[in-house]
């Protein structure tokens, strides 16, 4: 019996003995193959993932992007207050009602932003990768426009409202010559008129401002404009120094025709059709819807709109002479390929020619006379809050 039993306590030692040696190689055999696939891994995804950690923190939105933006959109907003000018110039000659929509502030907010990671993994069957890396940007540009439109007070005043007769002389002085303002701003001065509705203005208003220009290019004669509260205002006439006291034949024609007496260097400029005394200057002048029906009248009207009388006739009469329209502008039924400006009204499209260098003129100071037309205090623009990302 001790013979058996040490025989099975010899076999048991033994087999436990197997167990154990073949339980560290196991152990051992383990810790090297982690050892294997991790030890390459730590020099190498630790790095990549601080980097791109670091790239989206960089990431910012670059200062050109405001010369961009600024010279895209006031591009865009001089080109459509271009064509909202036109269209309302041939809505009004359709005696249609007109309507202006104002910008009253673009705020363009730019976000850019950016992110990163990485990871390690251990193999297996079905996936061997060991390392991933990831990433993912955005950019986004989000325009707000507010509109706000011209009614009320402000389409009075800036509208309905004769510019103010000082105003003339002051564009004047500003170098603007008198054959583009007197056509279009005057209606009559000292009982001289200016054409309207289509007829030809006075033969001695357009004297008149054929001799204005004369001295304004000649530069011998300056003026000086003191404006009144009303509108009103003193208009004084200097001399150039060594020029001498006598007047040219231009001076003396300009004097005649307004009725001026007399030597006077000084005059009143007052609102009126006729002066009330020799040293005084009346003038009637326009409004900005009275100026934009007068452009109206150069319109190429198409011929079926006007035989079924859709648009407004002019006011010609037996003997009268057809004026010349302060501008061109050209009809069809198709976009034209290339135009100073070009709006599409009902089924008919009107433009004015790139190449027509006086008529762009004319519109051009038709759009900066708005400015001049302003004279109240615009209501104020939308407040809009712009979150800083």
């Amino acid at each position: 019996m001790a013979t058996g039993r040490s025989r099975t306590d010899r076999q048991a030692a033994y087999a436990r003995a197997w167990m154990s040696t073949n339980r560290k190689g196991h152990d051992a055999m383990t810790a090297a193959s982690v050892a294997i696939f991790r030890a390459p891994q730590r020099p190498c995804w630790i790095p990549c993932g601080v980097a791109l950690l670091a790239l989206a923190g960089c990431v910012s939105v670059s200062p050109t992007h405001v010369t961009t933006d600024r010279l895209d959109y006031g591009q865009v907003v001089a080109n459509s207050w271009k064509s909202q000018t036109l269209l309302n110039v041939v809505r009004l000659r359709y005696a249609d009602a007109p309507m202006f929509l104002d910008v009253a502030s673009i705020i363009n907010s730019h976000t850019v932003g950016g992110s990163g990671n990485a990871q390690a993994t251990l193999p297996s069957g079905s996936s061997p990768d060991v390392f991933g890396v990831g990433g993912s940007g955005v950019w986004s540009n989000t325009p707000t426009v507010t509109y706000q439109p011209l009614l009320g007070d402000r389409f009075t005043k800036a509208l309905l409202q004769p510019i103010p007769p000082v105003s003339v002389f002051q564009l004047l002085q500003g170098g603007w010559s008198p054959s583009l303002v007197f056509p279009t701003v005057v209606g009559s001065v000292n009982g001289l008129r200016n054409a309207s509705a289509g007829v030809a203005a006075d033969p001695g208003f357009d004297e008149l401002t054929g001799a204005l220009s004369r001295i304004q290019r000649a530069g011998n004669i300056g003026i000086e404009v003191q404006p009144r509260k009303d509108g009103s205002g003193v208009l004084v006439v200097m001399r150039k120094p060594g020029t001498g006291s006598a007047l040219s034949d231009d001076s003396r024609r300009v004097r005649e025709l307004l009725g001026l007496g007399g030597e006077s260097t000084d005059f009143e400029v007052a609102f009126g059709l006729f002066p009330r005394s020799e040293n005084q200057v009346a003038i009637v002048t326009r409004s900005m819807m009275e100026i934009m029906v007068q452009l109206g009248f150069g319109i190429d009207l198409p011929p079926a709109d006007v035989a079924s009388g859709k648009v407004l006739p002019g006011k010609w009469q037996a003997g009268d002479t057809e004026g010349k329209p302060l501008v061109h502008i050209k009809s069809g039924p198709e976009e034209p390929a290339e135009s100073y400006a070009a709006v599409k009204y009902k089924s008919n499209w009107y433009w004015i020619d790139e190449t027509d260098i006086a008529s762009k003129r004319a519109f051009t100071f038709l759009m900066i006379l708005f400015s001049l037309a302003e004279t109240g205090q615009g209501a104020p623009a939308p407040v809009v809050t712009v979150p800083s990302r």
